[in-house]
């Protein structure tokens, strides 16, 4: 009886033992399967790591090429800026450069002084003043109408070149001239019937002193009397000789019935009165001149 308990203990034990081994061996494929499952999450979890660990290089790299690019592109424009322009050689350059026979290049200043030479007129450049209402050109016994009114021109005569100090003066014509004026303002000054003696002359400075010179005060002997220009039919006139550009000058000296005919007026002497002035110093450079001057 006690053998048959025995049996029975021992048997029940190998049964335990074999169902511990049973579930023994559950929990350890269970266990094996959660370590397989938790390899896999590892497992993932190092491949979105290495993803992530990628992209942010990729952009790391990405910003690395822009920040070097724009680097590049800064240090060429500062190349750039700093380099001298140059300008492209025009045709004209290109042409000299292949002839190999161009003439040399004039510098600025020889090149002003070259212009203006070219465009300088010679003795030339001249200072037209008005002539006043009663000039009149033309030869002896010819009549001439203007604005003024209708003259005669009786006598005429060119007295030549004189010299009063450095001013050259020349009288190119002396007129005896008649007339009826038909302009009512100035006749209403000087009359409807005028007789008058004309003077036109060109006066230019000869020398590089600034003179002051008045030729409008020349007087006119004639036949006993002394004419004056007068200041309102007379052509405009001025001082003003700083430089050698000549001038004209128009003189008229109103005749009356004080006066000889005109049939008597044969020699008269221009008394030129006035002498020319240094400005800078204020003194005389020549002395006026009497010219005769035969009708």
């Amino acid at each position: 009886m006690y053998k048959s308990f025995v049996a029975i203990g021992i048997m029940a034990t190998i049964t335990l033992v074999g169902c511990d081994l049973n579930q023994q061996e559950n929990i350890k494929e269970v266990s094996m399967a959660e370590l397989s499952q938790q390899e896999e999450l590892k497992k993932e979890e190092i491949i979105l790591d290495k993803d992530e660990v990628s992209d942010k290089a990729e952009s790391a790299s990405s910003d690395s090429e822009n920040k070097d690019q724009n680097a590049k592109e800064k240090a060429e424009n500062t190349e750039r800026a700093s380099e001298p322009e140059t300008e492209e050689p025009g045709p004209e350059a290109e042409e000299e450069t292949k002839s190999g026979t161009a003439p040399e290049e004039k510098t600025e200043a020889e090149g002003s002084v070259a212009t203006e030479k070219e465009t300088e007129k010679p003795a030339d450049t001249f200072n037209h003043y008005p002539r006043g209402q009663f000039a009149v050109d033309g030869n002896p016994g010819q009549t001439v109408e203007n604005t003024t009114g209708v003259f005669t021109i009786e006598k005429a005569k060119e007295a030549g070149n004189v010299k009063v100090g450095p001013i050259n003066i020349q009288i190119k014509n002396v007129s005896l001239v008649s007339g009826e004026v038909t302009e009512e303002s100035i006749a209403g000054i000087s009359g409807d019937k005028v007789r008058f003696l004309q003077v036109d002359a060109v006066l230019q400075n000869t020398s590089d002193l600034p003179i002051r010179f008045f030729f409008a005060s020349t007087t006119i002997g004639m036949n006993g009397h002394q004419l004056t220009a007068h200041d309102m039919f007379s052509g405009r006139t001025d001082g003003d000789y700083t430089s050698t550009t000549p001038k004209n000058a128009t003189l008229v000296y109103m005749l009356n019935g004080d006066h000889p005919p005109s049939e008597q007026i044969n020699n008269i002497t221009i008394d030129i009165t006035s002498s020319p002035i240094n400005t800078e110093t204020e003194e005389s450079v020549g002395a006026g001149k009497s010219i005769d001057v035969s009708l």
